[in-house]
């Protein structure tokens, strides 16, 4: 018996010996610092109030860009792109905690809706992925690097896959912001999920244009219904005329469920077609893109300087947190 317990005891010890003597491929890759000063975590003490669930919990700062980065992106991409993701979730944070809680909760800086802020994967979860060590080495790889433009704190957002270009604030929300701007985002087309379709019937259709739309006149074949389409340079419908009614792309979006505003429409007698190319609001980080651009050898740095133009990589401290 004592025999068997020495045994198990040694191969305990193995187990845990053995990352250290066979680190992981992904391990060896050390981030590149941006600037001298970006060199240590400035975040630690800091706190934010995140409502999960429908309720307020305060955390640490890096714990809640933890389970942003959990939630937004796979574990098994590239490192230097969840690096990406990392310093997008805590420059986001940031600034949402910088502009003051919203009305939507006003006892919490951010919420765990990824429609409204960000998604938020808790700890309970997060345990049993295996994947998770490799999420935490990169959040704390990149501790307390945020993304400012002239000295404040960026709205970091970001998405799933693009078209061949991201879109611009202005062409989604209306509002010129010189970080968001429209950039090429390569290797989207690779992405399994980079094109999709909804396909709804002429009576389907109809009844959901009556709940939101009632002035517009969906009479007659699906061919009529559509027309004059105003589209950005990246490709998303801004505007188009539904039988009659001028609508906004992200309000088709919306409705109809489509995966992005950059659809295109093929009917039949009967029914009506959306096709779409990418995957979320186009705007800023493209993680898919992000994922191609590590693939190909860039940084994190990189990455994040390609889709957020015109920013400086630095360090939150407390002072300004």
């Amino acid at each position: 018996m004592r025999r068997l317990l020495l045994t198990g005891v040694g191969l305990v010890l193995v187990l845990y010996l053995l990352p250290v003597f066979y680190p992981s491929e992904t391990d060896k890759t050390e981030p590149q610092a941006p600037t001298e000063s970006v060199t240590a975590a400035a975040t630690d003490g800091l706190t934010i109030t995140v409502l999960v669930n429908g309720k307020a919990q305060e955390m640490p700062l890096e714990t809640y860009v933890e389970g942003v980065t959990a939630a937004e992106i796979a574990d098994d991409f590239p490192v230097e792109a969840i690096r990406a993701q990392a310093v997008a979730a805590r420059t986001y944070a940031v600034y949402k905690q910088s502009r003051g809680r919203p009305a939507e909760h006003p006892d919490a800086d951010v919420c765990d809706d990824y429609s409204h802020c960000a998604a938020y994967q808790p700890d309970a979860v997060k345990t049993f992925s295996t994947g998770y060590s490799r999420i935490r080495k990169a959040v704390k790889d990149t501790a307390g690097q945020i993304l400012t433009c002239d000295g404040a704190p960026i709205a970091a957002v970001f998405h799933c896959v693009s078209g061949p270009k991201t879109e611009s604030a202005a062409d989604v929300w209306g509002e010129d912001i010189p970080y968001l701007q429209s950039v090429v985002s390569p290797g989207g087309t690779q992405y399994a999920g980079y094109e999709s379709e909804v396909t709804l019937t002429a009576d389907a259709f109809r009844e959901k244009v009556a709940q939101t739309l009632p002035k517009a006149d969906v009479s007659g074949t699906p061919d009529r219904w559509f027309a004059s389409s105003v589209r950005s340079a990246a490709g998303g419908v801004k505007t188009v005329k539904l039988g009659g009614v001028t609508v906004e792309g992200t309000a088709v979006r919306a409705l109809f469920g489509l995966q992005s505003t950059n659809f295109t429409i093929t009917t039949s007698e009967d029914s009506i077609t959306f096709h779409t190319i990418g995957y979320g609001h186009g705007v800023g980080l493209s993680q898919y893109g992000a994922k191609y651009m590590a693939e190909q050898g860039y940084d994190y740095t990189e990455i994040l300087a390609h889709y957020y133009p015109n920013t400086e990589l630095r360090l939150e401290s407390e002072e300004n947190g």
